[in-house]
C-alpha cells in the first residue's frame, strides 16, 4: 500500500514536471514569434535631422520671400497715402507744397501732416518759429507712414549733426524724428535750393527780421510771418504721370539717424534728409552700403518704389538708366519716358 502511494506520488511528480517543460517550450516558442523593438539607431537618427534640415532650407527662402513681399506691400501702400496726402494738399492751398517752407523751418513731410490724419502734431508746432525751438513731441512723434518696414521700425529719431547751419548762430544737435522717403529735387545746381528742378520746391518765405537776399540764412531769431509754395500742378510741364514727387531714399546703415544723410524729417535746414536727386551723377543705389549719400535707394531686392504726382505708385529698377531717371525727377525737360 505504500509503496502504491509512492509510485503514484513519483507518477505525479513526474507529469508535473513535464508539463513544466512543455510550457515553457511553448511559451519559449511565442517569445520567439514575437517582434524585437529597438530604439533607433544614431545613424538614423541623423539621416532624420538632415532630411528636417533640407525641409527647412527648402522653406526658409519661401518664408522670408513671402515677408519681403508683405513689406513691399506696406511700403507701396506708404507712398500711396503720401502721395494722396499732396494732392489734397494741392486741392485746399492750389498749389504743391514746398520741399521746405523756407531754410531752418519745416519740410515737406510736415506740411502735409493734416492730410495724413495728424491733427493734434501740428498743433504743438510753432509755424513762426525754426525747427530747432520747437518742442520735443513736435520734433520727435512718431508717424507710422514715413517708414519702410524693409529697412526698420519706425520711431527711429536722429543721433547727429542736426545742428542749425548759418554763419549767423550756432545749436547743438536738436534730435527728430526720420524718415525713409523723400521729395524729389531733380539734378544738377541748385537742386537743394529755389532753383530746383523736382516737383517741391524751396518755397517763398517772408521773415521778420528781414531774410536778404531772398533764400538765404534766416537771421537769428527770425519769425516766418508767410510763405508760399513756387510750384502747382500747371508747374508740371512733363506731366503728372511723368514726373516724380517722393520716393525710397538711400540711406546706408552706418548712417541711420545721422544728418544729412539721414536727420531729422521735419528739419528744413537739412535737404539732405528730406529731399534727394535722380540723373545723372545720381543713379538709384543698388544696394545699402553703396556711398550715395544723395541718391534714391532702397533695401528691397532690385527695386525702388517712387509715387508720381499723377498719385501713382511705381518700382524702378536699380539699373535704370540715369538719364531717363533725370527725365522722370526734372518737372518740366519735355523730355517724356514711355513704360516708366
Amino acid at each position: 500500500m505504500g509503496n502504491e502511494i509512492l509510485f503514484n506520488g513519483l507518477m505525479s511528480n513526474s507529469s508535473w514536471g513535464r508539463s513544466r517543460a512543455a510550457y515553457r517550450s511553448v511559451s519559449s516558442e511565442r517569445s520567439c514569434l514575437r517582434p524585437h523593438r529597438s530604439a533607433f539607431t544614431i545613424i538614423e537618427l541623423l539621416i532624420v535631422i538632415a532630411i528636417i534640415g533640407v525641409m527647412i532650407g527648402l522653406l526658409l527662402p519661401a518664408v522670408q520671400a513671402s515677408r519681403e513681399s508683405a513689406r513691399q506691400t506696406q511700403c507701396i501702400n506708404h507712398l500711396k497715402q503720401i502721395g494722396l496726402a499732396v494732392q489734397n494738399f494741392e486741392s485746399q492751398r492750389k498749389e504743391l507744397p514746398p520741399s521746405r517752407n523756407y531754410d531752418h523751418y519745416t519740410s515737406w513731410a510736415f506740411l502735409i501732416l493734416p492730410f495724413l490724419e495728424q491733427i493734434a502734431l501740428p498743433d504743438q508746432w510753432d509755424d513762426q518759429l525754426k525747427y530747432y525751438y520747437q518742442s520735443d513731441t513736435a520734433r520727435q512723434t512718431n508717424i507710422p507712414v514715413y517708414s519702410c518696414p524693409s529697412r526698420r521700425e519706425g520711431g527711429v529719431i536722429s543721433i547727429q549733426n542736426d545742428d542749425i547751419l548759418s554763419p549767423f548762430e550756432t545749436s547743438g544737435h536738436v534730435p527728430g524724428i526720420v524718415s525713409d522717403y523723400a521729395c524729389s529735387a531733380g539734378f544738377g545746381d541748385g537742386w537743394n535750393w529755389i532753383h530746383s528742378k523736382g516737383a517741391l520746391v524751396m518755397g517763398r518765405g517772408v521773415t521778420d527780421p528781414e531774410t536778404f537776399p531772398e533764400g538765404n540764412y534766416a537771421p537769428p531769431g527770425a519769425k516766418l510771418v508767410s510763405w508760399s509754395s513756387r510750384t502747382t500742378y500747371a508747374s508740371l510741364t512733363d506731366g503728372t504721370s511723368h514726373t516724380i514727387l517722393v520716393g525710397e531714399k538711400h540711406v546706408r546703415p552706418t548712417r541711420q539717424g545721422i544728418a544729412q544723410e539721414d536727420g531729422a524729417i521735419y528739419n528744413g535746414d537739412h535737404p539732405g534728409s528730406f529731399s534727394r536727386c535722380g540723373g545723372p551723377g545720381y543713379p538709384l543705389a543698388r544696394f545699402p552700403m553703396e556711398d550715395r549719400q544723395l541718391s534714391f535707394g532702397s533695401y528691397h531686392t532690385g527695386g525702388v518704389n517712387f509715387v508720381f504726382c499723377d498719385g501713382s505708385v511705381r518700382t524702378l529698377e536699380t539699373s535704370i538708366a540715369t538719364d531717363i531717371l533725370g527725365r522722370l525727377t526734372v518737372r518740366d525737360d519735355m523730355k517724356f519716358v514711355d513704360g516708366h
